[in-house]
């Protein structure tokens, strides 16, 4: 029975290459510990929020302050995660019909903005409200009220 030669490690080389590594480490740490932080103080500084940010559905309302939803279902139909559950309008035909109820489910939603780009009448838009928490999936679905963009000064 032939006996295997054995492996010598070159210890030298192992102590220098593991010296090497912990200066290249100890070069990254003191390098970023001379930068000012990136980090934001959140909740007590608002972030800054990109102008395209997409947040809550926001109903724009008319010059006359009702909704400018006329529930056509537009919006409901090029939903791809069915975000919108419900839309209700009143007896009204055309374009003087207006939503009386209106349901949107914040956790289906995508937040992809094809409900906006499919409304004919610049109903609706994602807004810049980014904080919608919620302990349950019940209190992240809106209905109408809550959607709606506040009224003007003089608007009843």
């Amino acid at each position: 029975m032939t006996s295997r030669p054995t492996k010598r490690h070159n210890y030298l080389a192992e102590i220098v290459g593991g010296a090497w590594s912990i200066a290249k480490g100890m070069a990254v740490t003191f390098r970023n510990a001379l930068r000012r932080p990136i980090t934001e103080n959140y909740p007590a500084q608002r972030p800054a929020i990109p102008p395209a940010w997409r947040g809550k559905m926001v109903h724009k309302r008319g010059e006359d302050g009702r909704p400018r939803c006329t529930a056509c279902m537009a919006c409901q139909k090029a939903c791809p995660s069915l975000a919108i559950v419900e839309i209700k309008g009143d007896e009204e035909k055309g374009r003087e019909r207006r939503a009386t109820s209106y349901v949107w489910d914040a956790s289906r939603c995508l937040f992809c903005n094809q409900c906006v780009e499919a409304c004919p009448f610049d109903a609706i838009k994602l807004g810049q409200e980014y904080g919608m928490i919620a302990e349950s999936r019940d209190q992240t679905r809106f209905d109408l009220p809550e959607l709606l963009e506040p009224a003007e000064e003089g608007e009843p």
